[in-house]
């Protein structure tokens, strides 16, 4: 075998690892945010909604109802039932744009900011462990990747009826 199909072979095979682990990877988070909502009394697709919202306060666009069920993959309908159950819960309110009044837009409550962060801080402690071991410069490398396979996979796979994700969402 020569040398070329030597590494385009480990490389292939490198490849297939690098997709089983990214399945883990989203099987795992899936099921962390379905166990956290559960233990909260959450419907599913709820947990995945109050991050949604939750990212886009943190970067200063906050969602609109329609932009959350564009997002989630869900109906307006769906999203409505949604939305009012986050707003009994207490996690989230719905607000009058100040831009267009017209616009109501979804903003995180103090109850869900706290969430957001007990939930980015369960992470964090895993995290923590993994890379215990690791240089800043393996870490930022490693983020810096996550971070293009990321905005990759959102613009290789963006549909026009899938909204483009925001930056830092």
């Amino acid at each position: 075998m020569s040398e070329v199909a030597k590494v385009d072979k480990e490389r292939s095979a490198l490849s297939e690892q690098l997709v089983y682990e990214f399945h883990r990877l989203v099987f795992s988070a899936n099921n962390l945010i379905a166990n956290i909502s559960a233990d909260l009394g959450m419907h599913g697709k709820d947990g995945d909604g109050l991050l949604m919202i939750w990212r886009s306060e943190i970067a200063g666009k906050p969602l609109s109802p329609s932009e959350l069920a564009d997002g989630l993959h869900i109906t307006r309908a769906a999203a409505s039932y949604l939305v009012d159950r986050l707003v009994n819960l207490g996690y989230i309110s719905r607000q009058t744009d100040p831009e267009d009044r017209r616009r109501a837009v979804l903003r995180i409550a103090e109850s869900g900011d706290k969430l957001g962060h007990n939930f980015v801080g369960s992470v964090n402690v895993d995290l923590n462990g993994v890379f215990a071991d690791r240089s800043n410069q393996e870490i930022k490398q490693f983020t810096e990747m996550l971070s293009e396979f990321t905005d990759q996979i959102g613009e290789s796979h963006h549909t026009k009826s899938s909204p483009k994700p925001h930056k830092n969402q």
